[in-house]
């Protein structure tokens, strides 16, 4: 068995739905370079630990400060 064959691959409209974001708007974040796209044939296919790794790299983490404001502005 390939590495390759190992990942667990997803069309743009799978991770799309992972993301809650459009297949064409994978396709777009691919091609601004903020999610890696593999080509197989004439589709793009996109690794689900790729997916993965871009949520966890968007995770914000706040401040007592941010929550003291957030509370102050309701």
């Amino acid at each position: 068995m390939s590495n390759e064959s190992k990942h667990n691959w997803l069309t743009a409209n799978q991770a799309g739905k992972v993301l809650g974001v459009s297949g064409r708007t994978v396709i777009r974040m691919m091609e601004d370079g903020d999610l890696p796209g593999y080509k197989i044939g004439s589709v793009w296919k996109f690794k689900q630990e790729d997916v993965d790794t871009y949520i966890e790299s968007r995770r914000f983490q706040g401040t007592k400060a941010d929550t003291k404001s957030d509370k102050s502005v309701a």
